[in-house]
């Protein structure tokens, strides 16, 4: 009966692409070229609001939790493993019922519709990151399995590349830092770690749902319905302060002028640390002087993404923000909400907006400290080992080192048998027995010396083959 009621998307070949080890697949995406030469983008979500009605028992705790929570060995999903994993989420060859957000887009990159309404979909292919990747590479053996889709997926990738160059010139900052990943055995210690870079795929991914967000944003924006927000301000004179001290050891500098800063100043500095191979250490720096985005009830634009409008739409599983959206939406799809339904938004936002605010902060902090303490435990028996690392942070009596395998480590200056002084001026700890001086950026090996899993440190001194005898990595 539900269906008979939705747009029927069942007929055309929309695939979700995630990491191979997604079990929530929330996102499907489909592309095509229209007869006028535009570009048919297709974004269709998983339609949670369908099954977790507001109010009920489900709901409460839904926001309780406010987001899933991705732990190193495990996941503590928002929704009940089987909405998570099962009823809601994009599984191959099943009907789905889904929320789209269909656009066209000219070659520019300038959307010229957007629409958006509930259907039902039948995705053709799970595809994985790793497996686009290779097509996108021409890889042979997988081009002619995914014979039916191969196309389409080289025009998602020329659709997402006009869509990046629009976020690029008005600013939008690409954090595009590695990150680590920590592979696990099947008794869940740790195997090994690996970086994990963004390749195509994931910026296919990315961009599209950027552009839906930002539709769906605008869209209830200009319907003046109370909706959330997903706002990032502008950084503040103090943190620009304190990071041209740190930039400026490097040749930059950021302007703040009477309207504050904008996001393309950073974009320029990033790039041209890109070059001088130095990209690691000033992302990091300018990552730590921004604000954190939350929610709002009130649209105040994201600064990271140089966005007007911008919300979370696309992730309703696992995240409350995108579960209100899409009921908000949904309330627009037949006129205007009724006028109860509005009053009772306008009341209930803010603290929503609070609430999910603060369970995405406790959930990333509990991310980093479980990908930490499997780092910290896989690190246990290196003690004696080399790496190369650079500095990547300077206090008064300790240097932050980050190895080339991400690891971040600490030389502690008061375990030395030399005296150190941390000159704050030029941000540089000297050796005064020697006159040797660590700057941020510097490459140099280090030495493993002790691994505290109850403090979560490991503590490295600088190598020298003199003092030690060591298996070097």
């Amino acid at each position: 009966d539900e269906i008979a009621t939705r747009k029927d998307l069942r007929n055309l070949s929309i695939i979700t692409i995630d990491g191979a080890d997604a079990k929530d697949l929330d996102d499907a995406v489909y592309v095509e070229k229209k007869e006028n030469g535009n570009y048919r983008l297709i974004v269709s979500i998983a339609d949670v609001s369908y099954y977790v009605k507001e109010g009920s028992a489900m709901d409460k705790e839904a926001l309780r939790r406010g987001n899933s929570v991705y732990l190193v060995d495990r996941v503590l999903p928002m929704l009940p493993r089987e909405l998570s994993n099962g009823i809601c989420s994009l599984n191959p060859n099943e009907d789905k019922l889904t929320f789209t957000c269909e656009l066209e887009i000219d070659s520019l990159g300038k959307v010229k519709d957007v629409q958006t309404y509930k259907s039902v979909i039948r995705t053709a292919y799970r595809m994985t990151y790793t497996d686009v990747n290779k097509i996108l590479e021409n890889d042979e053996e997988l081009c002619k399995k995914y014979a039916s889709i191969k196309d389409m997926l080289f025009m998602m990738l020329e659709l997402s590349k006009i869509i990046r160059n629009i976020k690029y010139n008005r600013g939008s900052i690409d954090f595009d830092l590695p990150e680590i990943k920590v592979i696990l055995k099947d008794n869940l210690t740790v195997d090994h770690l690996e970086k994990r870079d963004r390749g195509e795929a994931e910026k296919i991914i990315e961009d599209f749902m950027i552009e839906a967000n930002e539709a769906v944003a605008e869209k209830l924006f200009w319907l003046e319905v109370p909706s959330i927000y997903r706002t990032h301000e502008k950084p503040d004179g103090e943190r620009i302060h304190g990071l041209n001290d740190v930039l400026g050891k490097f040749g930059y500098k950021v302007m703040f002028g009477s309207e504050g800063v904008h996001p393309k100043k950073f974009q320029s500095i990033i790039e041209d640390s890109q070059a001088k191979g130095i990209s690691m250490i000033v992302h990091k720096m300018i990552l730590m002087a921004l604000k954190q985005a939350r929610y709002t009830p009130e649209n105040i634009g994201h600064f990271g993404l140089a966005s007007s409008y911008y919300t979370h739409f696309t992730s309703p599983i696992r995240r409350y923000a995108d579960l209100m959206i899409h009921r908000i939406l949904g309330e627009t799809l037949f006129g205007y909400p009724k006028k109860k339904y509005l009053e009772k938004l306008e009341k209930n936002l803010p603290t929503i907006c609070t609430a999910i605010s603060k369970t995405e902060r406790d959930a990333m902090k509990v991310e980093d400290e479980s990908k930490k303490i499997k780092i910290v435990e896989y690190m246990l028996d290196k003690i004696g080992d080399v790496f190369k690392g650079t500095i990547i942070g300077i206090s008064n009596r300790k240097v932050f080192i980050e190895t080339e395998e991400l690891v971040e480590c600490m030389w502690d200056v008061t375990n030395s048998p030399h005296y150190y002084e941390f000159d704050e001026k030029n941000y540089v700890m000297v050796d005064t027995d020697t006159g040797n001086k660590y700057n941020l950026g510097d490459k140099l090996e280090v030495i493993i010396v002790r691994v505290d899993m109850g403090e979560l440190e490991i503590e490295v001194a600088p190598y020298n083959e003199e003092n030690f005898s060591v298996k070097r990595k």
